[in-house]
């Protein structure tokens, strides 16, 4: 967001590197760069592309960096994939030559042009990272978010920027139907928006009408959510994976059964060891992050409510395995009744307590 706001301002950096898994993100980048780098008239003078795997060497690309820019303060030179440059020649080392020298120019760049690099097949691991971070230019990646409520607020500020009017609910029901990704937000936002029309809010009606359920149901999802005692997403969830392979019940409810007893057997822990992180960690040999969320989750269960829960998955097991031909027939459904029944959300049942 801040670049975006300095690009906005017309402050630009001398090396951008814009890296990453989405594709929309980077391409709302470029264009701001090109917006605030180029003069309107002199663009065909101040603007060169080179994309890296066309090109054996660095030379063209250095070359049209120290060029000085025509009737305006810079020059724009942009190059897509700088890590296959000269991966195609015979020549051993052609390849980590042009590396070399983009890492020199990197260190100390021409101060009348502006190098933008572009990447999808490079991670934070790469030299150039490495060399842009050093030289303290602006080395920005972009990936899926890893939580909705990051993406929902993504997504508002997106709109807010290209003048969509839309709201947070309207925006959690996107995240909810495409996932995190900013590249397929995007694409479903704009779907919405012209489904809508111009200058009117993207609501509940558009989304359904134009915007398809694609987002991929992680387990994970469902077992955080129970942990937390909240029945609607852990049934939102739960609903995702049935419908994704609607002839596999029986091998989806195994999976999902193995991995809810896994996250009960943890809470039990956290429950048992209190509040401190670290203990928690020690006892159930797991990463920090997730000491912090087992110690939430515990908070929020009693051991009567722990026990009933485990009691409850154990009987679903048996039943699964031939002890209740309605279950081995309907697994789905004696699911939802055990997240229901764990989440306190069953008629007559108190919260979890």
């Amino acid at each position: 967001m801040s670049a975006l706001s300095d690009l906005a301002a017309g402050k630009v950096e001398p090396v951008y590197l814009l890296y990453g898994s989405e594709p929309a993100p980077i391409t709302e980048h470029l264009h701001a760069v090109r917006k605030a780098v180029l003069k309107p008239g002199t663009e065909a003078f101040n603007h060169e592309r080179f994309a890296g795997r066309e090109l054996e060497g660095i030379g063209r690309v250095l070359e049209a960096c120290a060029q000085l820019p025509m009737m305006a303060e810079y020059r724009l030179v942009e190059l897509s994939d700088p890590e296959a440059i000269g991966k195609g020649r015979a020549a051993a080392g052609a390849a980590k030559a042009a590396l070399d020298a983009l890492t020199k120019y990197i260190a100390a760049p021409s101060p009348t042009t502006v190098l933008v690099l572009t990447s999808f097949g490079i991670d934070g691991r790469s030299r150039l990272v490495g060399a842009m971070k050093k030289s303290g230019s602006a080395a920005l990646r972009f990936e899926a978010l890893k939580r909705d409520g990051d993406a929902v607020q993504w997504l508002l500020e997106h709109a807010t920027r290209h003048n969509i009017p839309l709201d947070r609910r309207a925006a959690g029901r996107l995240v909810e139907l495409v996932g995190t990704g900013s590249s397929d937000l995007t694409a479903a936002l704009e779907r919405a928006s012209l489904y809508a029309g111009l200058g009117a809010a993207v609501d509940h009606v558009a989304i359904e009408a134009v915007v398809q359920h694609t987002r991929e149901a992680v387990i994970f999802d469902l077992t955080d959510a129970v942990g937390m005692g909240d029945a609607p997403a852990a049934l939102a969830v739960l609903a995702r994976i049935f419908h994704d392979s609607p002839t596999a019940e029986v091998g989806l409810a195994n999976q999902a059964l193995s991995l809810l007893i896994r996250q009960i057997r943890l809470v039990f822990v956290a429950h048992f060891a209190g509040t401190g992180r670290g203990r928690i960690e020690s006892v159930a040999g797991v990463p920090p992050f997730v000491a912090r969320k087992l110690a939430s989750q515990a908070q929020g269960f009693s051991e009567a409510r722990l026990r009933r829960a485990y009691a409850g998955l154990a009987r679903f097991d048996r039943d699964l395995k031939g002890g209740s031909p309605a279950v081995a027939r309907a697994p789905y459904v004696a699911l939802q009744r055990w997240i229901l029944d764990v989440c306190g959300a069953l008629p007559g049942v108190a919260p979890r307590i």
